[in-house]
């Protein structure tokens, strides 16, 4: 038996199987796919752009607000912070001194 070939491509039974406008429309629909999918990239990185303009004004909005201390206060409290560090480092230090003096003579 002969095979029925059609001019139209709609139509079942043509060769291939498949219709030749399904092929047609399936390359159509995947080049608009990638289109789209490059198109929402552009708009997230936009997005996130936008975001961080936004965040930088905001900060910038914030800091004006801010009460600095004045410098001297800013220079006593300094003072004090390290002044305890070092008060604390020397009574460490001398507690170090003191429990190696004992441990030492006890291992002896």
């Amino acid at each position: 038996m002969a095979e029925h070939r059609t001019p139209n491509p709609k139509v079942g039974g043509s060769s291939p199987s498949w219709p030749a406008i399904f092929l047609l429309n399936f390359e159509n629909f995947m080049k608009k796919a990638v289109l789209k999918k490059e198109n929402e990239v552009e708009r997230r990185e936009i997005f996130f752009i936008n975001r961080g303009v936004k965040f930088l004004k905001e900060v910038k909005i914030e800091a004006k607000k801010i009460t600095w201390p004045q410098r001297k206060q800013v220079l006593m409290t300094s003072l004090m912070v390290i002044l305890f560090s070092l008060f604390i480092g020397a009574y460490l230090g001398i507690l170090d001194i003191i429990y190696n003096f004992i441990i030492s003579f006890l291992v002896k």
